[in-house]
């Protein structure tokens, strides 16, 4: 069996926690059969590292997968076109300013290699999302990163600073990946008022579906006035189809046929016709969303309750300072059969954890607790 390199970086870090359960839980997809969080070697693991959303596809995205296996055959043309067609609707755009990716992944390298070629300038903040700017990095891209503030949000007077003449884009993650935090609307609407004509904006809002702070809201009015502006979006989160993989982009005509010419895949009738059973389904998407932001909640108010500092997250995902350095918190937490997040630069006490399922937050609580009152006794 081939293995993704995601499949044995989970594999190598099963490894450290449990030898006996690496393989097996590679093979069953990374899940925990149990979450009590004991450890025990018999036990799939809690996978808490990939801000993957643990409710998975919607009952009605399920039963249009099984249905589509007979005619995996065929070719998805047709179906792209009523994807296409779905969205252009749902964001009250012409069907032109829509443009599909296997994921918004594959949107983002796109981007990186369009306006990375030559040695393009891409400016972005530090810590956040980096497949851009890691793709562009293929394209030559002269790059520049802008760290978060003190309240690890976007910095958008820096950033605007560090526009020069070479550059060609600017990456906004909103919310932010690692930071789970948020900046307003009008904030980004401002900022892109601020830039040159050539400078396209694009702003990822990969985790939007989560926020639930005031003025927090997608800025897809700029593309409407016209403005050289990408938002991008995802099934990836709250769909929970991340591993379907199909996202999608709203901009200028112009905009949307340059990335769709540098796209390197083709969409699949799986994600395509998954996607539009998903957005159908809003019941399911709203108890998800529920489910989500009160389990963040719990984080959150047992970190304050314990002293550590945190970002105020807008996403399904929580940031947060464990008081030493991050090996040591993750270390711990997989002797409880718990992965956590990886490290990011600079911020090398904090910890990413993915919100999971309330038996995995439990869990994670849990041991939570029990890595303080350990370093406390120490």
């Amino acid at each position: 069996m081939d293995l993704s390199r995601r499949e044995l970086l989970t594999a190598s870090a099963l490894a450290l926690a449990s030898p006996k359960v690496a393989w097996s839980a590679v093979s069953a997809g990374g899940r925990q059969v149990a979450a009590d969080g004991a450890g025990a070697a018999s036990a799939q693991p809690i996978v808490l590292c990939w801000n993957e959303n643990p409710y998975g596809p919607s009952p009605a995205a399920r039963a249009v997968l099984n249905s589509t296996i007979p005619i995996a055959c065929r070719y998805p043309d047709e179906d792209i076109d009523q994807l296409v067609a779905v969205l252009a609707k749902k964001e009250k755009f012409p069907a032109d300013h829509i443009v599909v990716g296997t994921g918004s992944g594959e949107l983002l390298c796109a981007l990186g290699f369009l306006h990375g070629k030559g040695g393009g300038e891409i400016i972005a903040a530090e810590p956040t999302y980096a497949e851009l700017t890691n793709y562009a990095k293929h394209a030559g891209a002269e790059l520049k990163f802008v760290p978060v503030d003190k309240q690890l949000n976007h910095d958008l007077a820096a950033m605007r600073a560090a526009v020069s003449a070479r550059t060609r884009a600017v990456y906004i993650c909103n919310p932010n990946n690692p930071t789970g935090t948020a900046i307003s609307a009008v904030s980004i609407r401002s900022f892109v008022g601020s830039l040159p004509d050539s400078v396209t904006t694009i702003v990822d809002e990969a985790y939007l579906d989560f926020a639930d702070t005031d003025g927090v809201q997608t800025v897809t009015d700029l593309v409407g006035a016209g403005k050289r502006v990408v938002v991008l979006r995802t099934f990836s989160k709250i769909h929970g189809m991340a591993g379907v993989r199909c996202g999608y982009g709203i901009t200028r005509p112009d905009l949307a046929a340059q990335i769709a010419a540098a796209r390197m895949s083709s969409a699949n009738i799986f994600a395509m016709r998954a996607a539009r059973a998903s957005l159908a389904d809003e019941a399911f998407l709203t108890d998800t969303r529920r489910r989500i932001i009160a389990s963040r909640k719990r984080i959150t108010d047992e970190l304050q309750r314990q002293g550590l500092a945190y970002a105020r997250s807008q996403t399904n995902f929580v940031f947060f300072d464990t008081g030493a350095p991050l090996a040591q918190f993750d270390q711990f937490m997989k002797t409880r059969n718990i992965l956590v997040g990886r490290l990011f630069p600079p911020y090398n006490n904090w910890c990413r954890i993915t919100i999971g399922t309330e038996p995995e937050t439990d869990a994670f609580l849990r041991g939570l607790q029990a890595y303080t009152a350990k370093r406390t006794q120490a």
